[in-house]
This record gives structure tokens, C-alpha cells and sequence, in this order.
């Protein structure tokens, strides 16, 4: 399991922060711990009614008047009153409260999550992601809509009996004090303990997810290869180490939470032992023994409910340290004076980056003149596609400069520098929603003139029309109902929409079949025509007419020119394309064939 280093909140540290995160909500969070309290303390008053009723009984020769008996009542009304309009008000405030919270921070974790280099992301797997925005949010919504209020519940009944009975008795009030004075800090050393193991659970939960996730979308290759056992057990052995954390918090915490309330309930002896110490003194009365023996338990049993809502708290907590992960993790930099690039002209000036174990790229520098092609080829692992990625600032480069129009692209609004590039991917992208929607996803003010106009260019208007639904038909998640050439030509008509200047191509005809690749060559050569192009090849037949050809080795640039160039140069890119020429034409049985089929040599 991935480990996270997140420091350990104290519980006024969480409420803070979640104080914070509550934002222009404030009022209404603290309105509904408010009426809670109240609706708690109108309980007291209920308490406060049944004793002044069982003193006036103890006292010799005592007759209730008519106004004694309205006085009763009506204390008795006004208790049963407020618990029911403070019960509703506070679940209205905080219900309302809490679900308003919950969408604000969905919504900030999203925009967050668009804000963070693609090295985030990828340092995390999806099912912690997926964790995050559902169960760890519905904790802190829980916590927020129940527990929060539960909290000021818990102590509004003891602050009513204690008021009523310092009316009393001052001595015995301060002995019913005494342990929870002392209770309360072995309540928040327990409470700071739990949040390390809370936090661990939370990670393994999101780790049971991520396998969870990874079972069902690998299941092909699972049953294709008879590994649905492995698959399971991967699967189960999450899911026990996430029981086992689980059962261990239990029993680490048995005996100091049985410690805390054998100190609370000490309580009890206590104001008994000084309730009947100030009777035999004559302090007190009949009156005030009979108050403290029926109020004693009042105050100690709310107060000890606070241990079933410890657990609550810190997996609130655990969930909200988790949330705040994505929520304080720094986004790519923005400047606060955008330029504007004169062109479109590319230039990698000696730039260096690697993803945290070492360079990726070491002085990388080449120029990409507006409306050319530069193709980019090499071994694997050689840092081609990581090229590509830097361009859209995917990642900032460690070293260097990347520089469209004549201007270093950190200079730039990150809604202008989207709005330059296109790429198509290798593997493409469908959301599950229809193939007018996916289109539409370059230009969503485009109307269906456009669309069209888009998939034909792409060569994917005959076949969408020839399904049931035509445009409209869905495409289910990821586009899994259509081929690999059928997703790739809806992913180019959505580049060609969005229509921009710089066209990145991370080889996309690499798994496609070769009458699918005829109508892709067809698609790119209209998607690229007058745009400024950089493509990652691994088919070498794709290249031949480019500009200038890079090649790629261990993070450098070890040639550069033209095919013909290149070729006589006997180099690395020479061996590439003998090596390619000759798997290219292989076949079963190992028959090959040279190039000689116009097909063979076709390009971009």
C-alpha cells in the first residue's frame, strides 16, 4: 500500500479545519449544534420540573397551590416544546448545512484535481481517488449532518443539571466536576491515538477499492488467463488486512475506553459521598439528596455517549486529512500577467525534467517551425511521450524552457495554452454518454452541422450512421461498445472540432488494423493540414515526409534531419527502420516480404 505522510490532528485542529472548510456555511453549522445543545438542555428542564415536583413532596404539611401546579406544568410543557422545535430547527440547519458543504467540496476537489500536475494523479491509484469523493466525503457529511450536533447534544443536558444544582448546592456540584475534569484529557489522548489508526484504516479501505476496481476492469485478461482465483485473493487479502487494522483499533482501545468512563462515572460515588458528608453536617437538606440522587446519572450518561461517537470523529477526521491531500497539494504555477504568443512556432530550449527517480530528459533542445512536422522516434523508455506531455504542461519542465510563439508556456493562461493544442492519444478516451456528446466534447457550442462535418473529415460519419442510434448511439464506459479504429476516429473528429494550431500525435494508428489505418492516415492528413505537428512514431512508415526527424536515446537527442539523411548516416535511426522494415513484413511461418506494396510506404 502506498504510504501517505500526513501529520496528526488534535480535535480542535479538525474542528478548525473543518470550521474553515465550512466557508460562507458557518452560520448554519453553528446554528445547528446551537439548537442541539438547546433541544438537549430543554431536557433539563423537563429534569428540573420532575424534581421541584418530587422536593415539594418530601417537605412536611406541603399543599400545592393552583399556581404551583400551572408553574409545574408548564415547565414540563416547555421542556417537551423545546426538544421537539430545537430538534427540527438543528436538523434543518444541519441536514441542509452538511449536504451544501458536501457538494461545495466535491466540487473544489474536482477543480483541484484539474489544477494538479498529471504526476499527482498518477502517484495515486484510482480507487483512492474514488474513495475519496464518495465514502470519505460521505464520512464528513455524516459527521457534519449527526455527529457534530451529537457532540453539543451530548453536553447539553450535563450543563443543565450542573446549573440546576449549583442553584442547590455549590460543594456537591463541584464533586459531580471533579471526574469529568478529569476524564476529559484522557478522552482527547484516546481521541489523538485513534486518529493514527483511523487514518491507516481509511488508506487500506481506499486500497480494498483500488484492488476492488482493478479486478472488475481487468476481468478479460483474468478469465483469459484463468487468474479469477489470483484476482479474488489479491481482492480478499485487501479486505482482511482492513478487517485485521479494524479489529486491532478495537483492541487497542477496550481498556483505555473502559478507562475513561470508570474515571467519569467516578462521579457517581463522589457526589454521593458529598451529598450525604454535607447532610450529616446539616449543610444540606432531605431535598437536596433526593436532587443529587436523581440527577447524578443525568449528567455522567450523555457525557459517556461521547465514546460511541469517538470512532465517528475520527474517521471524520481520517477522511478529511485524506480530502485535504488533494485539497492543499500545490497546482502547477500560473502567472499573474498572461502573454500572448505571436504564432505558433515551437522551441524546447536545453530542458531536463524526470517524474522523481531521476531524469527523464537531459538537454533536450529543437525548434518545431509553425505548419511543420517534426516526428519523434526511438527505442522505448527513450522519453518520447514524455516530450509530448510537457508541451501541454501536463508536468513544468525541471530544467529549461518550452517556448510557443516566443513565449515560455509558464508565461502563459492555462485556458489559452489548451486552447493551441490538440492531442491524440495512443489509447483513446471515450465517455460513456452518446458519440454526439464524445464529438462535441472539442467545441461544446458546436451544433450538429459541425459534428457531422467533423466525422466525415474523420472518416467516422458511415460507419456511426450505419449503427442503430446513429449519433446518438452510447458508447458505454470508456466507448467499450466499438473498435479500436471506431474509437479513434470519433477521438479525431473531437480534435478536428476543437480546431487548434498545434496538433500532437502520440502515434495513433500503432494497434490498428490496416484497413482501419488506411481511413486513420486519411482522418490525420485532413486533422493536421496546415497545423504545426509534432508526432511520437513507432511505425516509422508514418514519418518518412517529415520535416525533421528526432531520435531519441536515454533521454537525449542523439540525431536529428531528414529520412534520406538519417538513413545514410548509418545510426540508430537506420537500425530502427531495418529493424521495423523487417518486422514490418514478417510473417507466420517466417515468410517475409520486402516493401514493395505503394501501401507500405504510405505517410502522414
Amino acid at each position: 500500500m502506498r504510504a501517505e505522510t500526513t501529520e496528526i490532528r488534535s480535535d480542535l485542529q479538525s474542528l478548525k479545519r473543518l470550521w474553515a472548510l465550512a466557508g460562507p456555511l458557518r452560520s448554519r453549522v453553528a446554528a445547528g449544534i446551537v439548537f442541539r445543545f438547546l433541544q438537549s438542555f430543554s431536557l433539563g428542564i423537563g429534569f428540573a420540573a420532575a424534581i421541584r415536583l418530587v422536593s415539594a413532596m418530601t417537605e412536611p404539611g406541603f399543599t400545592p397551590s393552583q399556581a404551583w401546579v400551572w408553574q409545574i406544568t408548564g415547565l414540563a410543557a416547555l421542556s417537551l416544546a423545546g426538544q421537539v422545535v430545537f430538534s427540527y430547527l438543528s436538523s434543518a440547519n444541519s441536514w441542509l448545512s452538511s449536504f451544501a458543504l458536501g457538494g461545495e467540496l466535491r466540487l473544489a476537489m474536482l477543480e483541484r484535481l484539474q489544477q494538479l500536475p498529471l504526476g499527482f494523479h498518477f502517484s495515486r491509484n484510482r480507487g483512492d481517488t474514488v474513495t475519496m469523493l464518495t465514502s470519505d466525503m460521505q464520512m464528513v457529511e455524516s459527521f457534519m449532518s449527526d455527529g457534530l450536533p451529537r457532540v453539543a447534544e451530548a453536553f447539553g443536558l450535563p450543563v443543565a443539571v450542573l446549573a440546576f444544582m449549583a442553584f442547590q448546592d455549590g460543594p456537591v456540584t463541584l464533586a459531580a466536576l471533579v471526574s469529568i475534569v478529569l476524564s476529559m484529557p484522557l478522552y482527547f489522548a484516546i481521541s489523538r491515538y485513534l486518529a493514527k489508526t483511523g487514518l491507516k484504516r481509511q488508506d487500506m479501505q481506499a486500497e480494498a477499492a483500488a484492488r476492488m476496481i482493478e479486478y472488475v476492469q481487468g476481468m478479460p485478461v483474468i478469465r483469459a488467463f484463468n487468474r479469477v482465483s489470483r484476482g479474488t485473493e489479491d481482492f480478499r487479502a485487501s479486505l482482511e488486512d482492513f478487517r485485521d487494522l479494524s479489529l486491532k483499533m478495537v483492541a487497542q482501545l477496550t481498556l483505555p475506553l473502559a478507562l475513561f468512563g470508570m474515571v467519569l462515572t467516578l462521579g457517581v460515588p463522589l457526589v454521593i459521598f458529598a451529598a450525604g458528608l454535607r447532610f450529616a453536617t446539616g449543610a444540606i437538606g432531605i431535598e437536596t439528596i433526593i436532587v443529587a440522587l436523581m440527577l447524578v446519572y443525568a449528567i455522567y450518561s450523555p457525557l459517556l455517549g461521547l465514546t460511541a461517537l469517538m470512532e465517528l470523529t475520527r474517521q471524520a477526521d481520517a477522511s478529511l486529512t485524506r480530502m485535504d491531500r488533494v485539497l492543499t497539494a500545490e497546482p502547477l504555477p500560473e502567472t499573474a500577467l498572461p502573454r500572448q504568443p505571436d504564432g505558433f512556432a515551437i522551441a524546447f530550449e536545453d530542458v531536463g525534467f524526470g517524474y522523481g527517480k531521476g531524469p527523464v530528459l537531459k538537454d533536450i533542445g529543437f525548434s518545431v517551425p509553425e505548419r511543420s512536422m517534426t516526428a519523434i522516434v526511438g527505442p522505448s523508455g527513450a522519453g518520447k511521450s514524455t516530450i509530448l506531455n510537457l508541451l501541454p504542461r501536463f508536468w513544468d519542465v525541471n530544467e529549461g524552457a518550452i517556448i510557443i510563439g516566443g513565449v515560455d508556456i509558464r508565461d502563459m493562461a492555462p485556458k489559452r495554452l489548451s486552447e493551441l493544442i490538440t492531442v491524440v492519444f495512443q489509447d483513446v478516451y471515450l465517455f460513456s454518454g452518446t458519440i454526439f456528446d464524445n464529438i462535441a466534447f472539442g467545441r461544446p457550442d458546436a451544433v450538429p452541422a459541425d459534428i457531422e462535418a467533423a466525422a466525415k473529415t474523420a472518416q467516422a460519419h458511415d460507419f456511426i450512421m450505419a449503427l442503430p442510434d446513429g449519433y446518438d448511439t452510447r458508447v458505454g464506459e470508456c466507448g467499450a461498445s466499438l473498435s479500436g479504429g471506431e474509437r479513434q476516429r470519433i477521438s479525431i473528429a473531437r480534435a478536428m472540432l476543437k480546431d487548434a494550431p498545434i496538433v500532437l500525435l502520440d502515434e495513433a494508428t500503432a494497434a490498428i488494423d490496416p484497413t482501419n489505418e488506411r481511413a486513420l492516415q486519411k482522418a490525420l492528413a485532413a486533422l493536421v493540414k496546415g497545423k504545426t505537428l509534432i508526432v511520437v512514431a513507432h511505425k516509422l512508415s508514418t514519418v518518412r515526409e517529415a520535416d525533421q526527424i528526432l531520435v531519441l536515446d536515454n533521454g537525449r537527442i542523439v540525431e536529428r534531419g531528414d529520412h534520406d539523411d538519417l538513413i545514410e548516416n548509418n545510426g540508430l535511426y537506420r537500425r530502427l527502420w531495418l529493424s521495423w522494415t523487417k518486422a514490418a513484413h514478417w510473417r507466420i511461418g517466417g515468410h517475409q516480404t520486402m516493401p514493395d506494396d505503394p501501401e507500405a510506404k504510405n505517410t502522414l
